[in-house]
């Protein structure tokens, strides 16, 4: 999605990040964050999803995760990318849309009526940017918190 709620992070580390240490990562991320998570392999290293039943409140914004480990210089180097699930990204973009659009159509509005009010013109413009920046706040906040997590875990 092309519209700013992915995050990348790198982390390296001397120790060896094997498929064991990859499997154990969603029982860490619980440990410190309280979310859960669940631990797909992949070719590359592992995809986190997030698990919305027991959590201690619902957060629409926890988001998957995939893990990329490589090794450089005798260091293993996990690449981690974070974004919110799918649905809740496709729910994004729907709302945005429909705002940008609800906003041409008030300015054309405003235009035709001569509004002398100026609110209701930028309504649908408040409306994009909460919508937007609740979206990439939140996604962020949540990304970091399970990112220390791991780094909490790895060392």
């Amino acid at each position: 999605m092309g519209i700013g709620f992915s995050y990348t992070l790198e982390y390296r580390t001397n120790k060896s990040i094997t498929a064991d240490v990859l499997g154990n990562l969603p029982a860490a991320i619980r440990r410190h964050t309280d979310w859960n998570y669940t631990c797909e392999q992949t070719d590359s290293g592992c995809l986190l999803k997030p698990v919305f039943r027991d959590m201690p409140y619902r957060n629409s914004f926890v988001p998957e995760i995939d893990v990329a480990v490589s090794c450089d210089d005798g260091q293993s180097v996990l690449c981690m990318r974070g974004q919110p699930v799918k649905m809740v990204r496709f729910f994004s973009a729907f709302w945005l849309g429909v705002v940008l659009l609800m906003q041409v159509f008030v300015v054309a509005l405003a235009f035709a009526s001569k509004l002398n009010g100026l609110f209701p013109l930028f309504l649908p413009a408040i409306m994009f940017f909460l919508g937007y920046f609740l979206c990439k706040i939140s996604s962020k906040r949540v990304f970091t918190s399970i990112v220390k997590a791991i780094q909490q875990e790895i060392g």
